[in-house]
């Protein structure tokens, strides 16, 4: 008879359906669940005990940064694997690291401080060369990749605010055409971003109607989640709807700051409309009040552009460095599509979370106050300090650098966000420097303390959200289910005790409750410890 790899033995089954737990026990072989029985029919080479825990399929991470982590090590490689994490989505905000030409080292820059530095040689003149590296690379967790919308805009255009003329729209869908050809999942946009920021809509439906014809899907970080976010939901479902692709939200939120954004409710109406309306649209969310950016974002759009080169420039033109002390002082103007987080929540809630020249690394977890040294100076000289600080920091760091923005969200607004049928949860972790908990602890954090403690909902759709329905939407053949026939990719959790630390002077803390992750019937996490981190697969 044959005999299995591995069983999981007394554990209470949440398949991922949506359907009750049930007392299990589960058999794997190959890297398949081939037995789902009270008691299995045959015997194992290695026997795990989940009494008093939940065996559920392994999580899906549909928004993930960890495009390079496969080229990384260190505790970064066992962040999602620490928390039952099996498979993400990767190339997410249009900030795809492929494709990539010697050119565009101004864009490897602007990329550094969300995805890491990566292999020390990039040469991936194509979304398959890129493929075929991380192919070749051990991974983690299994990966589904995006094409980046700015790796194909800079490619063709750079970071420059040009209109894409017929020609260079031929261009970009060519790329597009390839990526979708060679296995892209679909298309990520970052309309806040370089150099997405630039993209009309035209362009948008033209590269999207490529990504359609392949059956893929858009997943987009609209221009501004602020003042102008109902304008730029509408972009999002004027696209989908022109396009006939289907639509995802990136985490999907205004702001606390009511000034500055709209109701968790108002979004949804926009949302649910949308799909009155024939739109294929769903949303997904992290967690935490606090959000994670590239510090460059603190500037108003005027000083973004270019890159790099002209960044540095400007912040060290005394002209242009007077006008941004005004622009940051108070509340600024109003340009649009700027979410502008200085007057949202103020400098003392903008932590430095990650440089790249040693000189600096004293910055990492000091908010933008602590930064400068105590004075009895007035508030709006302090100000201008902090300014000059900031400026000067992007200046040494080649305009690298990203930043945890605390206090940005409303708790009301993510339960009222996390509650509904549509939303699915992205970590949305950036794998650099001092990185925010989501990195480490998404998961974890949402089933204890959404879950278990605030119970916004039961256990079994808690364990669909983060399963089944990510899944299904991105059409992940054999996952997302605790069945058989498919793929071995568990978690085995004690709900009595999952949960994550929310701390963002030690955001690296492993979460706690997790006892094993197994990827495709490896095991990787054995008693809440690493075992592998080279058991994932490119999808």
């Amino acid at each position: 008879m044959m005999m299995y790899d591995i069983a999981i033995i007394n554990g209470l089954v949440v398949d991922g359906s949506g359907n009750s737990p049930i007392q299990s026990d589960v058999g794997i072989k190959d890297g398949i669940i081939v037995e789902i029985a009270k008691v299995l029919s045959t015997e194992a080479s290695l026997t795990l005990d989940a009494s008093h825990k939940m065996v559920t399929p392994g999580f899906i991470d549909v928004h993930s940064h960890s495009d390079l982590v496969p080229f990384m090590s260190g505790a970064i490689r066992e962040s999602k694997l620490r928390q039952g994490v099996t498979t993400e989505v990767v190339g997410q905000c249009g900030l795809g690291s492929a494709p990539y030409i010697d050119t565009m080292q101004d864009w490897r820059n602007y990329l550094t401080p969300i995805l890491g530095t990566g292999p020390k040689t990039w040469d991936w003149p194509n979304f398959s060369a890129f493929r075929r590296d991380l192919s070749q690379a051990k991974k983690p967790t299994n990966l589904a990749v995006l094409l980046g919308h700015g790796a194909v805009r800079a490619q063709v255009l750079g970071l420059g605010n040009i209109p894409a003329s017929a020609k260079n729209l031929a261009a970009m869908c060519c790329i597009v055409e390839e990526g979708m050809s060679q296995g892209a999942l679909g298309i990520s946009y970052g309309l806040a971003y370089l150099p997405g920021m630039f993209a009309t809509q035209q362009e948008l439906v033209a590269l999207s109607s490529v990504v359609a014809a392949h059956k893929g899907i858009m997943m987009i970080h609209i221009r501004s989640h602020s003042r102008q976010i109902r304008e730029s939901m509408a972009e999002a479902f004027n696209v989908a709807k022109e396009s006939g692709v289907k639509l995802q939200i990136s985490h999907m939120r205004s702001y606390a700051n009511r000034a500055y954004g709209i109701t968790a409710q108002a979004l949804i109406e926009l949302v649910e409309q949308a799909r009155l309306e024939g739109i294929d649209v769903t949303f997904d969310e992290h967690p935490y009040r606090a959000g994670s950016t590239l510090l460059s974002q603190i500037l108003p759009p005027w000083a973004k552009e270019g890159g790099s080169p002209e960044i540095i420039r400007r912040l060290k033109d005394p002209q242009l460095r007077a006008k941004l002390k005004e622009e940051l002082n108070d509340q600024g103007p109003d340009y649009p599509g700027w979410d502008n987080f200085v007057a949202m929540v103020g400098w003392s809630n903008i932590m430095i979370s990650s440089v790249f020249n040693p000189l600096n690394r004293w910055t990492e977890g000091q908010t933008a106050t602590q930064l400068v040294a105590k004075t009895g100076l007035a508030q709006t000289e302090r100000v201008h300090e902090i300014i000059d600080m900031i400026a000067d920091l992007l200046i040494s760091e080649d305009s690298r650098g990203s930043m945890v923005v605390q206090n940005l969200f409303s708790e009301d607004d993510i339960i009222e966000l996390l509650k509904h049928p549509l939303c699915q949860i992205g970590s949305d972790g950036i794998p650099t420097g001092k990185p925010h908990p989501r990195l480490f602890g998404t998961y974890p954090k949402f089933l204890g303390e959404y879950v278990r403690d605030n119970k916004i909902m039961t256990w079994a759709e808690g364990v669909k959200r983060i399963t089944r329905d990510p899944a299904l939407r991105l059409n992940l053949a054999n996952k997302g289910l605790l069945k058989t026939g498919y793929c071995a990719d568990l978690a085995v959790f004690d709900p009595e005790t999952i949960n994550a630390h929310e701390d963002y002077c030690n955001p690296s803390a492993f979460p706690i409750g997790l006892a094993y992750t197994l990827v495709n019937g490896h095991l990787t996490v054995a008693h809440g410890e690493i075992e592998s981190t080279s058991a994932g697969t490119l999808i």
